[in-house]
């Protein structure tokens, strides 16, 4: 009964696809997989249906070699001497993948970012300060205390508790530690080759790694979920952990301002990764070289950003197929133009237009996919000009290195930071209190969508517009009426179950005397 009421009044959410689209399944990234899975759920409201497993980016590559997904996302290509935790070469994944030809198709920008849990006499601090030599050593346990003196210096002379640091690493194949130990190994390689060489990894020159070497003192966790969930629990105060920005951003807590090549600060803000990407190089094969990205010159530079690919057949060698290259096709069309327009909001930076061409490129190998529109005509906003560079305001007063921190925990202007509980999205207050979001018009944003089904007609820009706040698609009343019909299905057979019986008792009792 309850079923019956309700379904019918419930709103419709999307009208039937003009077209058919054959479903497609990828794994891998959960660094990228924020993304992923809100571009996924903004495609099947068009008829494109695509199932995406935030795995990890060494499942996705398997996945991928093993014949077992049509796609998969990566922060890393494939290794040609994929090394275990211990540092010993046990798979060449080129050589495993080369029966599915394939290539590299840069999906999402974004700054690996320092999450940390951190109370003082109750209250949470939310601007700490960290240089790239610093927390190198709190993950490899050179510094195991919040009081270390080289934590007070990064903080100006705010000398924080005497706590006991808990450091958080991935447990699984990692492309989140891939980025993070490949920043290590390019910017304090004295620090990262001495704990290779202390856990038994016997290399001269470590490199980065997928696996973080296992340590006793180590915490690990499994998914970016997972060290992400750890550090936002309340009972884990100290914590912190190395997570792609969004999912501090969606649990609402701080990350570390990381120290950059200029003497600043900063955030792993769109505008700050966007910048910092500037210098990125790309080699022939589409990977990318991020050693000039780490030591931009630019204030504004956040130093450990870097970008996500999706690795797509080149070929129909199963399980691809061209149906599913089309359906393939059309959702990456959608991720890096229109889904460009959520990346910020969501914790990562959209894609410069130069890596959206390179997308392109990509995607016009994929058997079936159809082609790309004129780049100038893709939604993605450094491309309409709605994400502008130029309008990056410079690093905020008190960044810079030596500049004093307020000597109790709070805000100073350096860390954003929504209130616990919230998704962590900023933007507009409005007067109920609810957050709206301005993101410039076109699909995936707001606006009409034009040609059900097809994701290659893309909206013009037409200015910014606000989005209302979020809002129940079911009013109050319905929810009113759906509790109180539970608690009438749930109470109301005991109720008269009892009441008979104590009429049958009434009755006995009134008719014993006659019997007697």
């Amino acid at each position: 009964l309850l079923v019956c009421s309700i379904v019918p009044m419930l709103p419709e959410t999307a009208a039937p696809a003009a077209t058919s689209y054959t479903a497609v399944f990828g794994a891998g990234s959960t660094w990228a997989a924020i993304a992923i899975s809100a571009w996924q759920r903004d495609v099947a409201l068009r008829g494109i249906p695509v199932n995406y497993q935030p795995l990890g980016s060494t499942a996705g590559r398997v996945y991928y070699y093993q014949d077992q997904a049509d796609f998969a996302a990566s922060e890393i290509p494939f290794q040609n001497a994929y090394r275990d935790a211990t540092g010993t070469v046990t798979t060449n994944e080129v050589d495993l993948a080369a029966h599915r030809p394939y290539a590299y198709l840069p999906d999402v920008a974004g700054g690996t970012s320092f999450m940390y849990h951190l109370d003082v006499a109750g209250s949470q601090v939310t601007n700490l300060r960290l240089s790239p030599t610093t927390a190198a050593k709190i993950f490899t346990l050179g510094i195991t205390n919040w009081d270390d003196p080289a934590i007070t210096a990064d903080n100006g002379g705010r000398q924080l508790p005497n706590l006991p640091i808990k450091p958080v690493v991935r447990s699984d194949g990692s492309g989140t530690t891939a980025q993070f130990t490949a920043f290590m190994a390019s910017q304090t390689p004295d620090i990262w080759n001495a704990f290779c060489k202390k856990e038994g990894i016997n290399i001269t020159s470590c490199p980065p790694t997928s696996l973080y070497p296992p340590d006793p003192n180590l915490i690990a966790q499994q998914l970016s979920d997972g060290v992400a969930n750890f550090v936002a629990a309340p009972y884990n105060n100290g914590a912190i952990t190395y997570v792609e920005y969004g999912y501090a951003k969606n649990l609402g807590f701080p990350v570390a301002s990381l120290l950059n090549q200029a003497g600043y600060y900063t955030q792993p803000t769109a505008l700050n990764v966007a910048i910092a990407l500037t210098t990125a190089k790309i080699h022939s094969d589409f990977t990318q070289d991020l050693s000039g990205v780490y030591v931009n010159p630019d204030p504004r530079t956040y130093p450990m950003s870097s970008y996500s690919y999706l690795i797509v057949p080149t070929s129909t060698a199963s399980p691809m197929t061209t149906a599913k290259g089309a359906t393939l096709g059309a959702f990456i069309l959608y991720a890096v133009c229109a889904g460009q327009l959520k990346a910020a909001q969501l914790g990562y930076s959209p894609l410069p237009k130069n890596l959206v061409g390179f997308a392109f490129d990509a995607e016009k190998l994929i058997p079936g996919a159809p082609a790309p529109p004129p780049i100038d005509q893709c939604a993605d906003p450094t491309i309409t000009g709605a994400f502008n560079l130029n309008n990056a305001p410079p690093p905020p007063p008190g960044s810079h290195i030596g500049d004093a921190v307020p000597a109790g925990p709070g805000q100073t202007g350096n860390t954003t930071q929504a209130s616990r509980g919230s998704n962590g999205s900023s933007g507009t207050k409005t007067a109920a209190g609810a957050t709206a979001t301005t993101v410039p018009n076109g699909l995936g944003g707001a606006g009409t969508a034009t040609a059900q089904g097809n994701p290659n007609q893309l909206l013009a820009t037409s200015g910014p517009i606000t989005l209302p706040p979020k809002s129940d698609p079911m009013p109050l009343g319905l929810y009113i009426l759906a509790a109180g019909l539970v608690l009438l299905i749930v109470f109301a057979p005991p109720t008269v179950a009892v009441a008979l019986r104590n009429r049958e008792r009434e009755r006995s009792s009134q008719n014993e005397p006659q019997r007697r």
